[in-house]
C-alpha cells in the first residue's frame, strides 16, 4: 500500500511543474486582499503598482525594524525561522509602522540521513600493521570500515563499528606489512542534502502552522527560502545514499518500473551472483565506491552483507541520482504550493547553484534571490548574473530580486550604492536590500528608496541574454554585451575551443538548443570561414545585427566583431583563416627555434604538416591537430615549466578529476573529511630545471574564499606561500595564484604543494608554472614563446 500511495504521490506532484500563471490574491490577517501578479519584464505587481523596493535585509527583532523605520526604511527582508518564534511581534511591528517585507526563512534546512560514500575525504592511509584507529565524526551513528591494499585494491575485511559521542574507535589489523588504506563509510545527516523525506514533512508541517497561527499582515510581500538555510541545493553529485524508510520505498519503485525483474536489475549493476531476490532488497544497496575511489562492493545496511560487482558499468549510482533528483524537484515544488495554499504570496530562493529546484523551465517558485557582495561591475555580472541566467531561461516570468546586498568591501559603501544598484537592475533586479549598513549607508538607502519608488521604467523592460557553458569561462566572461543583452553562464555542456589569440569561441549544448559562438578583440572585421558544408549553417550576431554571411568555395565569409557570432545548424566548428594563418607562422617560428637550439622537432614537424595537407578535407579536425602541435612544440622549447596538476606521482590528495574547462582536462582534487594523518595533505612533482635565473611560481587552482592562507609550496630550498588574490580566472571558479619567487639548480628539483588545514577542506589543482620572465598565466592555455604578427586589416 506505501508503494502505491507513494507513486499516486509522485505523480500528484508531478502536475506542479505545469507552466502556471505567477499571480495570486493575498488576504492578510488584517485589511483588505491585494491581487498580485508577475509581469513579464520580471517585476511584482502588487495591487495594480510595480512593486520595486530598496531597503535593508535584517534579522527579525523588535529592535531592528525600529531603527530601519527610524532611519527611513520602508522596505525588508526579515529574516526569522520557519517555526514561527518570534514572528507575531515582529511582523506586528513592521505592519503597524507602515512597512513592506519580504518574510526570509533563515532556520537551518533539515538534512537528510544516510551513507555518506565519500572515499576520496573518508580515507585513513599508510597502515602497514595493526593500530588504533580514532576518528572525530561528528553526527554520526555508525560507519562501515574497508581495509584494502593499495597495491591491488583487494578488501582485506570489512566490519561495522558503533560511534559514541562522534567518536570512532577500532583496531585495524592487516594480514601483511604491505601499504594499506581505511575507508570509512559513516551513516550520519549530510550538509549536502537537504531531508525531503521525514524532515521534510516535520518542516513543511511546522512552517504551514507557523503561517496559519501567526498569520502576516498587510505589508508581506514574499516568502524568502522555503526549505530555510542551505549549504546548497544542487544534487547532481550527491554521495549521501539516503536511509530513510521512505526514501527506499521511492527507489525500490524506480527499480520496480524500470528493471521489471530483479535479474535484469543485477545485470544493470554488474552484480556477481547473489542471492538477493527481492527489489526491497535492492533498494537498500548502497555502493561503496564514487566516481574513481572506493571498492566495487554493494553494501546492505540493514544485513550487513557485501555483494561483488564491477563498479566501471554498474548503473547504481546513475539510478540513485536520478531519483533523489526526480524527488527533490518535486517534493520542493510541493511545499512551494503547500505555502501559497497557507499564504497565497510570490515564494522565492536565493540562488544556490545550479540546482533542479529552479533549474527547469517551469519550476514552482515565483521567483529568484540574487546575492551580491562586490562593488566591482565585472564580479557583479558573475555572481548575480546567475540567477538572471537560471531566471530567464524559465517558460513564465519570475520575480528576480536583490535579496542579500553587501558593500562591506567598498571604500565609501554610500557613494557606491547607486551603480551597485543600478547594475543589478540591468541584470533583472527588481527589488534592491542591502544588510550590514551603518547609519551613512542607511541614509544612502532611504534617498535612493525615494528616488526609485517615483521611477516605475524598471518594470517596463527585461534583460535579454545569450548564454555560455560554465566551462569556458575565459575566454568568455559574464558582461553586458552591446545592443542591451548579457552573456550569461549556464550549467550547459560545452567548452571553449582554441582558435589563437586573435579568435576565440565555444560550444553550447543544452536540451534542443546547440549552437557554436565565436568572436575576436581586434575589431570588426570581414573574415573567411573555412567550412566543409557551410550552406547548412545560419549566422547571427548576438545583438541582433547582421553578420553578412556570403557563400564561397572555401566557407563562407561573414562579419565578425567583439560581440558574439552565433551559428547554428551545424556542429562542425568554423576555422577562421586568420587563425589558420597564426598557427603555420607560429609553428615556423618555433621550427627555427628548434633548429637553431639544436632540438629535434621531427614528430611534431610530421604530425603538424600531415594535418595540414588534409585541412582542405576537414577543416574543423585538422585545426584542431595543428593547434595540438604547435602547443606541444610550443612547450618543448618554452624557458618555462608548466606541470599537469594531475601528474602528481606522490600525494594525499583525494583523487583525479576530470574537469572539462580545465587544463588537460583534469585537476588533482582534495576533498577531505577527516583530519590528515602525519605527512597532511601534499602533492610532490618533479620540475626540470631550464633556467638558472629568479623564476616566478605560479598555481591553478579552485580554492575557497578564505583557505589560501593554508596552502604552500616548497622548492628550492624554499617556503612559499599564496600573496595575492587570484587572477586569469577560469572555468568553474578556478585562477592563477602568485607564490613567490625561486631559484633552481641542477637538472630537476621536487615540488612539494602542501595544504594545512584538517578536516572539510577542498582543493583542486589543476596546473603549475615556474617561469623566469615575468608574466601572469591567464586560462588554461600555456603562454606562447613566438610573438604573432597579425597582417593590417
Amino acid at each position: 500500500m506505501l508503494r502505491v500511495a507513494t507513486m499516486l504521490l509522485l505523480a500528484a506532484l508531478g502536475s506542479a511543474t505545469l507552466a502556471q500563471p505567477r499571480e495570486g490574491t493575498y488576504r492578510p490577517a488584517l485589511g483588505p486582499p491585494a491581487n498580485w501578479q508577475i509581469n513579464e519584464h520580471h517585476t511584482l505587481i502588487w495591487d495594480g503598482a510595480p512593486y520595486l523596493p530598496v531597503g535593508l535585509r535584517v534579522a527579525g527583532t523588535t529592535e531592528r525594524v525600529a531603527e530601519a523605520k527610524s532611519a527611513g526604511m520602508t522596505d525588508l527582508v526579515l529574516e526569522l525561522p520557519a517555526s514561527g518564534v518570534g514572528w507575531d511581534a515582529t511582523l506586528k511591528a513592521a505592519d503597524d509602522a507602515g512597512m513592506r517585507y519580504i518574510l526570509c526563512l533563515n532556520s537551518l534546512a533539515p538534512t537528510a540521513k544516510g551513507v555518506v560514500v565519500e572515499p576520496q575525504g573518508y580515507r585513513v592511509r599508510g597502515i602497514t600493521e595493526k593500530r588504533s584507529v580514532s576518528l572525530q565524526l561528528p553526527g554520526a551513528s555508525r560507519a562501515l570500515i574497508v581495509l584494502m591494499t593499495d597495491r591491488d585494491g583487494v578488501v582485506e575485511s570489512t566490519k561495522l563499528v558503533p560511534i559514541t559521542d562522534g567518536l570512532l574507535q577500532t583496531v585495524v589489523e592487516p594480514k601483511n606489512s604491505l601499504d594499506h588504506t581505511l575507508l570509512v563509510y559513516p551513516e550520519m545527516a549530510s550538509l549536502d542534502l537537504p531531508d525531503f523525506w521525514e524532515g521534510f514533512d516535520r518542516h513543511r508541517d511546522a512552517l504551514v502552522g507557523a503561517l496559519l497561527r501567526h498569520r502576516p499582515g498587510p505589508g508581506l510581500r514574499g516568502i524568502l527560502n522555503p526549505l530555510g538555510a542551505l549549504v546548497r541545493l544542487a544534487t547532481r553529485d550527491v554521495g549521501t545514499v539516503p536511509t530513510s524508510p521512505y526514501f527506499r520505498d521511492e527507489f525500490q519503485s524506480y527499480l520496480e518500473t524500470r528493471y521489471r525483474n530483479v535479474e535484469t536489475n543485477q545485470r544493470a549493476w554488474s552484480m556477481s551472483s547473489s542471492p538477493i531476490t527481492s527489489f526491497t532488497q535492492m533498494a537498500r544497496l548502497v555502493p561503496l565506491w564514487n566516481g574513481t575511489k572506493g571498492v566495487s562492493l554493494l553494501w546492505d545496511p540493514v544485513s550487513g552483507e557485501t555483494y561483488v560487482c564491477n563498479s566501471k558499468y554498474s548503473t547504481i549510482w546513475s539510478d540513485l541520482q536520478s531519483t533523489i533528483g526526480s524527488i527533490v524537484a518535486r517534493r520542493y515544488n510541493r511545499l512551494v504550493s503547500a505555502i501559497q495554499a497557507a499564504c497565497d504570496v510570490p515564494v522565492l530562493q536565493e540562488w544556490a547553484g545550479w540546482a533542479s529546484a529552479y533549474e527547469s523551465m517551469s519550476p514552482a517558485v515565483d521567483g529568484l534571490g540574487m546575492e551580491c557582495s562586490s562593488t566591482s561591475p565585472s564580479e557583479i555580472a558573475a555572481t548575480a548574473g546567475r540567477a538572471t541566467s537560471s531566471l530567464l531561461r524559465w517558460r513564465t516570468p519570475g520575480w528576480l530580486v536583490a535579496t542579500d546586498v553587501e558593500l562591506a568591501g567598498a571604500v565609501n559603501p554610500a557613494d557606491s550604492l547607486k551603480p551597485v544598484l543600478d547594475d543589478l537592475g540591468s541584470l533583472g533586479a527588481r527589488g534592491w536590500f542591502v544588510r550590514n549598513a551603518d547609519a551613512t549607508l542607511k541614509a544612502a538607502i532611504a534617498a535612493e528608496a525615494a528616488l526609485r519608488s517615483r521611477d516605475a521604467s524598471f518594470s517596463q523592460w527585461s534583460p535579454s541574454a545569450v548564454y555560455f557553458p560554465e566551462n569556458a569561462t575565459n575566454p568568455a566572461v559574464a558582461q553586458r554585451l552591446a545592443g542591451g543583452r548579457w552573456w550569461l553562464p549556464s550549467p550547459a555542456n560545452g567548452n571553449r575551443i582554441d582558435l589563437g589569440s586573435d579568435f576565440f569561441g565555444y560550444r553550447y549544448e543544452s536540451g534542443a538548443t546547440s549552437f557554436i559562438a565565436l568572436w575576436t578583440l581586434r575589431g570588426t572585421a570581414r573574415v573567411q570561414l573555412r567550412m566543409l558544408d557551410p550552406k547548412v549553417a545560419q549566422f547571427e550576431s548576438a545583438d541582433g545585427t547582421d553578420p553578412q554571411p556570403k557563400l564561397n568555395r572555401k566557407g563562407v565569409e561573414v562579419t565578425i566583431r567583439d560581440v558574439p557570432l552565433i551559428i547554428t545548424g551545424t556542429t562542425e566548428i568554423p576555422v577562421p583563416e586568420p587563425a589558420l594563418n597564426e598557427t603555420i607562422q607560429r609553428f615556423d617560428q618555433l621550427l627555427g627555434i628548434a633548429e637553431a637550439q639544436g632540438r629535434d622537432a621531427s614528430e611534431e614537424r610530421f604530425f603538424f604538416r600531415d594535418a595540414l595537407n588534409g585541412f582542405d578535407r576537414n577543416p574543423s579536425g585538422s585545426f584542431a591537430l595543428l593547434r595540438q602541435q604547435t602547443s606541444k612544440l610550443n612547450l618543448k622549447l618554452a624557458t618555462f615549466s608548466w606541470i599537469e596538476g594531475e601528474s602528481s606521482r606522490s600525494n594525499t590528495f583525494s583523487e583525479v578529476l576530470s574537469v572539462p574547462g580545465c587544463s588537460g582536462g583534469a585537476v588533482l582534487s582534495l576533498r577531505s573529511q577527516l583530519n590528515p594523518g602525519p605527512d597532511g595533505y601534499y602533492a610532490e612533482y618533479t620540475v626540470p630545471v631550464k633556467s638558472d635565473a629568479e623564476q616566478e611560481v605560479w598555481i591553478a587552482a579552485s580554492i575557497p574564499p578564505g583557505s589560501t592562507s593554508s596552502v604552500r609550496v616548497f622548492v628550492g630550498g624554499q617556503t612559499l606561500a599564496i600573496s595575492a588574490p587570484s587572477v586569469g580566472r577560469y572555468g568553474a571558479g578556478y585562477g592563477w595564484y602568485r607564490l613567490g619567487t625561486t631559484r633552481l639548480g641542477g637538472n630537476s628539483q621536487t615540488l612539494r604543494l602542501q595544504v594545512d588545514a584538517s578536516r572539510g577542506v577542498e582543493v583542486a589543482i589543476d596546473a603549475i608554472m615556474i617561469s623566469p620572465t615575468r608574466q601572469k598565466p591567464s586560462g588554461v592555455f600555456p603562454p606562447e614563446i613566438v610573438s604573432f604578427q597579425p597582417p593590417p586589416r
